[in-house]
């Protein structure tokens, strides 16, 4: 290989990369290309492809739509798939921010909302309320790990949607659960509101 061509064959093997994996970190690149940092920084740039969290916000931003039952600021972390009453994934960047300061471990409620909205998001209905919730930690993540949360239907019963969510990072399980979802209408769920206010519960027309 060329000194004049290694530079186009390398542009070409980021283009590939980047199209197999759009979330792929400028660190991944380097270890494949056995570049440093700085080089696919500026390879990068040359080629107009975007930094990961920008990359990740539009790809989010276009696959959002397919969602039905949460705002775009309801969903924790970027959606990847959106598959409705079928599966879906999400992609989280943790930061100290959501970390305990001790230990720099992602608190668990935020990867339990990660789970939670994802569950709700791949419900192709309305609104999408949280029955009940069966989770568990695997494995601690610390500041700075990406999560991947995938959730898939596993079954209807009655008018509930039986939902698995399993999260991992690069090189670990961390967190595994399942969730009853009840899709709502909207006039189900505004009614819901009525019978709370008079001591009352009713779901799904019960």
């Amino acid at each position: 290989m060329s000194v004049e061509s290694a530079p186009k064959e390398r542009h070409q093997k980021i283009l590939e990369e980047v199209q197999k994996n759009p979330f792929i970190l400028d660190e991944e690149l380097a270890e494949i290309l056995k570049v440093s940092i700085h080089t696919i920084r500026s390879d990068r740039r040359r080629l107009g492809i975007a930094e990961v969290r920008r990359r990740g916000r539009e790809i989010s931003k276009s696959l959002f739509a397919s969602a039905k039952t949460l705002t775009k600021q309801e969903i924790i972390g970027d959606i990847l798939e959106i598959e409705l009453d079928k599966e879906g994934m999400s992609l989280l960047d943790t930061d100290s921010s959501m970390a305990l300061q001790k230990t720099n471990i992602v608190r668990g409620h935020i990867l339990f909302a990660q789970a939670n909205s994802l569950a709700n998001a791949i419900v192709n209905a309305e609104v999408a309320l949280t029955a009940e919730a069966r989770v568990r930690y695997v494995a601690p993540v610390y500041a700075g790990e990406r999560v991947l949360a995938k959730a898939r239907i596993l079954a209807t019963k009655m008018n509930l949607k039986e939902v698995e969510v399993v999260m991992k990072t690069k090189r670990k399980l961390v967190f595994e659960g399942i969730f009853l979802i009840y899709p709502l209408t909207t006039e189900e769920a505004l009614n819901l509101t009525e019978y709370e206010n008079k001591g009352e519960t009713k779901v799904g027309g019960k």
